[in-house]
């Protein structure tokens, strides 16, 4: 870095130090090389600093002093992401580290919406909404205990309530950015002079250009978001299969028949290698405290001991198996849907034990133990959506492509999986790897000390981390090329060359409207 860079770079860290407090700006060694990390990617570009601002008007101030600077803006939130999107690019770049923007700005229970801070978390927000009767449509990841509602908007997250509801985008009426020159906009009927933001539309829908955008438009602050009636009625179900093409037939029946809240899919290896569905043979203990979180979950001591007992033994009966959550407003409704789906997985498999999908809704927000193996393997998954007609021919390409690749798996010490879920109208399709590598502080950060020292000792594996790295990429153009879209683009998946030329030159414009210096998150989504 030349001197007029160095004596630069002094200068904007005493303005962002003036801006918002010595102690909201980090630039040690150790902090800089923690935020060039993601949950995959390793070792990254570490960063000149890392800000933490804990109002949007500190968060303005610092995109408005990096941006007078010179200096590229990258905003992370709860620090999940395995594609590159909060990784710096260039060693001139400040990380926006929004967790401690995470107040509930107003929840609003008679028109229907909440409004909330960014760097809030999912586990937060939905215990702001407990004893309201009202919840988001989709309500979280698995993450959600360290996932915030600005990561999910910048990669399009699916889970909790997007059977029905769809990804996050789906609940989003408006959100407030900072655009690179500073600019706080809000966007939706709450951009409007004197107006609730109560609605998304009226014009041009401006919010959608913010939604999965990997921050490359500008850094979320705030987003509200529309509230439903939580339903009253929830039932469980879960279904085994000889075959993924069985189960997939079954999950798209039900996607059509919109009665399914959230579920998944998964294969034996799964079952075997993930710590989160291991989580279900902890012992009674645990299981017992869940079971008097609710009667709707648990019937009691009886019933938890059952589910106890079962541990996960009954699942590895099953090549696949399928598990379902399911919500109605009455008694009557609840139990429609139930024989509704019941009859469909009855058709392609068998019922089985429901302990999965109860234990996993008796506490939502539970560590995220599963970003490491069983045994503290390394974890990274990819993914691909598609139509609900086209899982039949995705799945077949899917099981060729995996099988052809065995061979460089087994040298390379690769273990391979697989998760299923309908999002709406859509097929998600997830494979994940498994393999052998050090632990990374921000694993040990996300998951604690106690759950990773017995995997401290572990050396690092570039060579195995490069195979996963090449077998990512050839299942994204696999499914790239077959009319798969991707959420969480980031840097990571292919994304301008499968966009129609005119299509890229209007997000080119796009983003030369709202960051001409191309200073915000520069790489993510191909912008550069």
């Amino acid at each position: 870095m030349s001197i007029a860079a160095l004596e630069g770079s002094a200068t904007l860290l005493d303005d962002l130090r003036a801006a918002l407090g010595a102690e909201a700006v980090l630039h040690d060694e150790k902090s800089r090389t923690y935020y060039a990390n993601d949950v995959f990617w390793q070792p990254g570009v570490a960063p000149l600093a890392i800000v933490l601002p804990r109002t949007a008007d500190e968060a303005a101030a610092a995109v408005a002093a990096a941006s007078k600077a010179g200096v590229s803006i990258v905003p992370r939130g709860g620090g999940m992401s395995y594609t590159k999107g909060y990784l710096p690019k260039r060693p001139d770049s400040i990380v926006v580290d929004g967790r401690k923007l995470n107040r509930i700005v107003e929840l609003n229970a008679a028109d229907q919406y909440v409004t909330v801070e960014t760097g809030c978390t999912w586990s937060a927000l939905n215990e702001a909404l407990e004893g309201t009767g009202l919840r988001t449509g989709y309500w979280g990841p698995l993450s959600g205990i360290n996932a915030t509602i600005g990561g999910a908007l910048s990669q399009n997250s699916a889970f909790f309530g997007s059977g029905i509801h769809g990804t996050v985008a789906e609940t989003v009426l408006g959100v407030t950015v900072v655009l690179a020159d500073g600019r706080k906009v809000t966007t939706g009927s709450g951009g409007r002079v004197g107006a609730k933001p109560f609605n998304r539309y009226g014009g041009p829908d401006l919010t959608g250009m913010f939604l999965g955008d990997n921050g490359a438009m500008g850094v979320k602050v705030s987003a509200t978001l529309r509230l439903y009636p939580r339903p009253d009625k929830v039932d469980f179900l879960s279904f085994g299969f000889q075959t993924m093409q069985a189960m997939a037939a079954a999950q798209v029946e039900m996607a059509r028949s919109r009665c399914v809240s959230e579920g998944f899919g998964i294969d034996r290896t799964k079952i075997e290698h993930s710590a989160s569905v291991n989580k279900l043979s902890d012992g009674l203990k645990t299981l017992g405290n869940l079971a008097m979180g609710g009667k709707s979950l648990f019937q009691g001591a009886k019933d938890a001991l059952g589910v106890a007992t079962a541990g996960t033994a009954f699942l590895k009966a099953h090549n696949f198996t399928l598990h379902l959550v399911v919500e109605g407003r009455t008694d009557g409704e609840l139990r429609h849907s139930l024989d509704t789906l019941r009859a469909i997985g009855k058709r392609h498999g068998t019922e089985i034990e429901n302990s999965v999908p109860k234990v996993m809704r008796s506490k939502p927000f539970g560590p995220v133990r599963g970003m490491l193996g069983r045994d503290g393997q390394r974890w990274v998954p990819i993914h691909a959506v598609f139509p609900l007609s086209d899982a039949p021919k995705v799945i077949d390409a899917n099981d060729a492509f995996f099988a052809e690749k065995r061979g460089f798996m087994e040298t390379h010490g690769i273990i391979y999986s697989v998760m299923t879920m309908t999002v709406g109208n859509d097929f998600f399709l997830e494979p994940a790897f498994y393999w052998d590598d050090e632990i990374t502080p921000l694993h040990a950060a996300s998951l604690g000390e106690d759950v990773v020292r017995p995997w401290r000792d572990r050396p690092a594996n570039p060579a195995t981390r490069q195979a996963v790295a090449e077998l990512r990429r050839a299942t994204q153009e696999l499914y790239a090329g077959m009319g798969g879209i991707s959420w969480q683009v980031a840097r990571d998946y292919p994304f301008r060359e499968i966009l129609s030329p005119e299509t890229w030159s209007l997000l080119e414009g796009v983003k030369r409207a709202v960051d001409p210096q191309g200073l915000m998150n520069p790489g993510a989504l191909g912008l550069d």
